[in-house]
């Protein structure tokens, strides 16, 4: 599930999120918005040397992993960082990726192992 639920991310939205964040300049967007707060789709495509295409597919990546947030006002599309999900990507890829530690008792050396000898 994706963080604007207020659920856990599951592995696939994690990927996805971490997929979307893995290319430059769509961490650089996020960056910029981020720095700003909010910011329109506009002003996005004012701080970066390319296509209106190539923003559009950009934030569309973005928004598709629950990494920005849209608000609707009149015509302008207000963008911002989803901090839920940022928080979450922050607190989940460390225990994800640790290795799991077995219970003591089954540890070499632990308790099972000394009642054994």
């Amino acid at each position: 599930m994706v963080g604007g639920d207020g659920g856990e991310l599951d592995d696939r939205a994690l990927v996805r999120a971490l997929r979307a964040l893995g290319d430059s300049t769509r961490f650089r967007m996020v960056q910029e918005v981020a720095a700003a707060g909010e910011l329109c789709c506009g002003q996005v495509a004012e701080r970066f040397d390319v296509t209106q295409p190539t923003i559009s597919h950009h934030l569309k990546v973005l928004f598709t992993a629950g990494v920005l947030s849209v608000r609707n006002q009149g015509k302008h599309r207000y963008i911002s960082v989803n901090q839920q999900l940022l928080s979450s990507l922050a607190s989940l890829l460390p225990a994800r990726l640790m290795p799991v530690q077995p219970p003591p008792a089954a540890r070499p050396g632990g308790a099972a192992a000394q009642t054994q000898t």
